[in-house]
């Protein structure tokens, strides 16, 4: 026999539920502590505790983002979540089955303010977050949630904060280019050994460039960084290459570009914090015409920055001097690596002879190689992307995938390398 409260548990959530396991409703069990929602995807099933916190934590004002990530949560079942449950902002945090068990609430009022302090903790806490981000010793204060939220196409700031690093001897600059990025690409790992889409391509970037960062011990007088270079996987409204190509996507062409523009704008506001940054074209085979809109963007995104430098132009080669260096930058498609010493010398014959190295960087190959050919240190630079049905049937999987640095010291030229892999826990 059910005693008086529990035929009142038994019918409030008939009254909630509608009394059947259809999308859209919940079942608590009283005796696991546990309640069983049904979402469009299916049924998930919420210890007691954790849902009370879940009603806490909104109630207190945290965001969907900050609530998903705390909980473990995603946004998509967060969002269908609260609404079966009917939780909703400055709701009190206690559930209907607390109500009912209980005759004294002293208890519910002691775990209602208790609540209240826990969101005024978080509170704290976020702000004070937002503090240490500020100090340009704390690299890794910078949050995902951050970084995730820039998604605005406004102007970039006209400063950031820098990280303090020790002034180096012998001044060098650092090459930084992440290309065959390969960014809307989509890999299905049951299909491919491994997943690759949006977030695990940003996943890749911004970690691989925080490794690389750390592992700097002295300032950089300048980062050079390409942009372009197979940043993009197609490069029209299609879905193909510029070529024609068709492709593997895990968006549309327009999300593509549009959030590939983004992205690429908070990589190099990451950078800005170690030193001044100069962006170099290096249109890809994949992205020839998308690269020139990506300088567009960025070249309207910093303007009057002065800690960022950009200079537009259509030449799939680009010729830089540094110190008693010439740099030359390219994709790599579409002419033979021997080609690239005499190149230089004949397109940028007045670098050439007045400059002792000569070092070229081109990607394209999606994997790493460094050889001496007429007079040149040719630098073939690693991808960081994941791989499609493409490179998994035509056995193009055994490269290491990951960012690489390269020092160029302002008198001797190379000097050296950093690489940061990518792992698969």
């Amino acid at each position: 026999m059910l005693s008086v409260k529990g035929w009142e548990m038994r019918l409030l959530r008939q009254n909630d539920n509608g009394g059947n396991n259809a999308t859209g409703t919940f079942t608590y069990d009283q005796k696991s502590d546990t309640y069983t929602t049904h979402l469009s995807t299916g049924a998930i099933v919420v210890a007691g505790d954790k849902h009370r916190q879940i009603i806490a934590d909104w109630s207190s004002g945290m965001s969907t983002a900050q609530l998903c990530h705390a909980h473990n949560l995603p946004q998509s079942h967060f969002q269908q979540y609260k609404r079966i449950h009917k939780i909703v902002r400055n709701i009190v945090p206690v559930t209907n089955e607390q109500l009912m068990e209980v005759d004294d609430h002293s208890g519910l009022i002691d775990d209602l303010i208790a609540s209240r302090r826990h969101g005024l903790i978080a509170e704290l806490a976020k702000k004070e977050h937002r503090n240490l981000a500020k100090d340009a010793e704390k690299w890794r204060s910078l949050s995902e949630d951050y970084l995730a939220n820039m998604t605005s196409l406004t102007k970039a700031p006209k400063s950031v904060p820098k990280i303090k690093l020790t002034k180096a001897k012998n001044p060098y600059a650092l090459v930084v280019c992440p290309t065959d990025f390969h960014w809307g690409k989509y890999g299905w790992a049951d299909e491919v050994g491994e997943s690759y889409n949006f977030d695990e391509a940003r996943k890749r970037l911004m970690e691989k460039t925080e490794t690389l960062v750390s592992r700097i011990s002295t300032k950089p007088e300048k980062i050079y960084v390409g942009a372009g270079s197979d940043w993009f996987h197609v490069d029209n409204d299609a879905g193909l290459t510029t070529r024609g190509t068709p492709q593997d996507m895990c968006a549309t062409p327009a999300e593509i570009l549009i959030t590939g523009c983004k992205l690429a704008r908070e990589h190099i506001d990451l950078l800005r914090q170690v030193a001044p940054v100069e962006i170099v074209m290096m249109a890809g085979n994949h992205d020839r015409h998308s690269s020139l809109a990506l300088m567009m963007y960025l070249s309207a995104a910093y303007e009057g920055v002065n800690d960022v430098d950009i200079t537009i132009t259509a030449n799939n080669r680009r010729y830089i001097e540094y110190g008693n260096t010439v740099l030359g930058f390219t994709h790599g498609d579409g002419l033979g690596k021997t080609a690239l010493g005499p190149l230089m010398a004949v397109e940028a014959r007045e670098l050439w002879g007045a400059n002792e190295h000569k070092v070229w960087f081109h990607g394209h190959l999606h994997h790493q190689r460094m050889h001496e050919k007429d007079g040149c240190l040719i630098i073939q630079m690693p991808s960081l992307a994941g791989h499609d049905r493409y490179h998994a049937r035509s056995g193009y999987t055994t490269s290491k995938a990951g960012l690489a640095a390269y020092l160029i010291d302002h008198k001797e030229g190379y000097i050296g390398s950093l690489f940061a892999p990518v792992s698969h826990e």
